[in-house]
């Protein structure tokens, strides 16, 4: 019986405040009047274009990767940032650049693919049969590939450091009194039999 109470109650209270509230707004409560609104005064602003930083990248890779293989670049970043706005993601846009490449760097030229060719095939027949039959494993060859092959490789040579020698508390890295080598004494303990 509380429960039905309480819902009932609830219920009045919400229909209540909501019919209260439509009222209020009706009736202008709280809202300025009319004739004292200021008029917006327009600011010039200059159009903002953001390059997105991954498409940046590819675009980079483009340029780097294509002209190598004999290819003429006609790939920007606008057409990449266009491509993505129309739905395309960029991992699919860095594998459709995959096969774009191979297909044109295969002896045939009457298999070559443009970049919006090789976008439909990868979503028609997906993305490992589009690879299939250009030879290529579909492996290591997205987003993240391009992506890691652009970050700057600078490495510090690692010195040869001392090869550290064995002392009589053991091996190095191990505390005193723990070494690695076994000791031929039965183990004790709980739960490793009792002698």
């Amino acid at each position: 019986m509380r429960r039905i109470f309480a819902v009932v109650v609830g219920v009045s209270l919400g229909l209540a405040l909501a019919l209260g509230f439509g009222w209020a707004m009706a009736r202008g409560v709280g809202a300025a009047p009319l004739g004292e609104e200021p008029t917006p005064t327009p600011t010039p602003t200059l159009p903002v274009t953001r390059v997105h930083p991954v498409a940046l990248a590819l675009a980079r890779w483009i340029s780097q990767t294509f002209p190598q293989a004999g290819i003429t670049v006609t790939i920007s970043v606008t057409d990449l940032m266009a491509l993505q706005a129309r739905g395309f993601g960029y991992g699919e846009i860095a594998r459709a650049l995959q096969l774009v490449l191979a297909s044109q760097t295969d002896q045939d030229p009457a298999n070559n693919l443009t970049l919006e060719q090789a976008l439909t095939l990868g979503r028609q027949i997906g993305w490992g049969q589009a690879y299939r039959l250009y030879n290529l494993h579909p492996g290591g060859r997205g987003l993240g590939a391009i992506m890691r092959s652009l970050k700057p490789r600078s490495f510090a040579t690692p010195s040869p450091a001392a090869t550290p020698s064995l002392s009589a508390q053991g091996a190095p890295g191990f505390p005193p009194g723990l070494s690695k080598e076994k000791d031929n004494k039965p183990p004790r303990g709980i739960g490793r039999g009792r002698r």
